[in-house]
């Protein structure tokens, strides 16, 4: 009993290929002439499940709780060399997990997408984040990141720590609050984050208590940082601005660019968005006012910023975030943060932007924290995110990754 796809699914599943293996450094293609005779072609490449064809889940993989229509569904399907598509099922597909597969497949047709539009910068992207030591973890660990990772745990357990850190490997100011506030007697951090832009890249960052951070690129140690990885950390804005009288600088604050970039990203957003069609300012003496134009059900309205609701101040984050990190994405590996911290969160939000995020017209990675209470893990495993757990208590926290249930 199987769930095989279609003819049509395995056609459209080539199609958004490129005819192309997904698996990072192949890329092999698996389509052509057949040689032994002018007036046909041949097809070698594969259309490989990602969760098991098998219906009783004992297949690689398991069958990730999945209906027999999701098993045999386009979302399911990787297009893969005929090599490829035999080594990942090999050791009942330990080292091909779901979300790195998908993930696989998801930079694989975002590099096609690249492509297709011209676009011929190198494509990068974040492949793993090493945490050697560091004072609020007990453990060594790895994350090999996907395309959608999400972080999870409770209040205090370093979730944020994790997201400067990762950020900080490219630029120093995101490690500035660690520089004293451990004390000497807990681990130094050593971090490191492999990318590829398209070759294979490392760069390691080991900070001591009271010292400065100290980078390498590839071994060799450098005396700036590389900014090698663009990361987008935006934090979510709230009323009141008054002790902000520039309303762009509300904007510049969260997002953390300078003010000509914000301006500049406002243009992207007129152009890009259902939600809002232009950003107006008025000038006072001693400050200026910012208003959105906000499409609603009766037409557009100009709504000051301060009076945009909660959901929209949010979205208008996000969107700005997206924007910046798409744009960074074209000249390397590019990531957009969003921190618990900053961002409300849970299962519907994460339903909602998986879609999109995961979609070849986001060519960046994003990373997500949240609180474990707020999540349906059984809604999530189907959507693409990549399971990031953190539990105990700094400086005894673990990490693990995966679906499975938190320990």
């Amino acid at each position: 009993m199987r769930a095989e796809f279609s003819v049509k699914t395995r056609r459209v599943v080539a199609q958004r290929a490129g005819y192309r293996c997904s698996i990072p450094k192949c890329g092999k293609l698996t389509t052509g002439p057949a040689l032994e005779d002018l007036n046909k072609s041949v097809t070698t490449g594969v259309a490989a499940h990602i969760y098991s064809a098998a219906l009783s889940g004992r297949g690689p993989r398991g069958s990730g709780g999945l209906s027999k229509n999701e098993l045999k569904s386009l979302s399911n399907a990787i297009w893969l060399c005929a090599d490829h598509a035999t080594r990942i099922d090999k050791d009942g597909g330990s080292d091909f997990s779901p979300d790195i597969l998908h993930s696989y497949k998801s930079l694989h047709e975002t590099r096609i997408a690249h492509e297709m539009s011209g676009i011929h910068t190198p494509f990068g992207w974040v492949r793993k984040f090493v945490v050697s030591s560091s004072p609020l973890f007990s453990n060594a660990f790895e994350i090999e990141f996907a395309k959608l990772n999400l972080v999870v745990g409770g209040n205090s357990v370093g979730k944020t720590a994790l997201c400067q850190w990762i950020a900080g490997t490219s630029n120093p100011k995101y490690l500035e609050r660690w520089e004293k506030l451990y004390p000497s007697s807990l681990s130094p951090l050593s971090i490191k984050v492999e990318y590829f832009n398209p070759s294979q890249h490392c760069v390691q960052v080991d900070l001591e208590h009271n010292q400065y951070p100290k980078f390498k690129l590839n071994g060799e140690r450098m005396c700036v940082s590389t900014n090698s990885v663009r990361v987008i950390f935006p934090e979510s804005i709230e009323p009141p601005y008054r002790d902000i009288p520039y309303h762009i600088d509300v904007i510049t604050n969260s997002i953390k660019l300078h003010p000509y970039e914000i301006q500049s990203l406002f243009d992207g957003l007129c152009r890009e968005s259902e939600k809002f069609k232009g950003v107006k300012f008025e000038h006072r003496d001693e400050g200026s006012d910012m208003s959105v134009q906000v499409q609603t059900e009766s037409g557009i309205r100009l709504i000051p910023l301060q009076l945009l609701a909660s959901s929209e101040r949010e979205r208008l984050m996000m969107e700005l975030g997206m924007i910046a990190a798409n744009n960074l994405s074209t000249v390397g590996p590019s990531i957009l943060i969003l921190d618990a911290n900053h961002w409300q969160i849970n299962t519907k939000w994460l339903e909602r932007y998986a879609e999109l995020l995961g979609s070849p017209k986001c060519r960046f990675q994003t990373i997500v924290t949240t609180r474990l209470k707020d999540i349906e893990f059984e809604k999530l495993t189907w959507r693409g995110w990549k399971k990031i757990s953190i539990d105990g208590t700094p400086p005894e926290a673990n990490v693990s990754t995966g679906f499975g249930k938190f320990r």
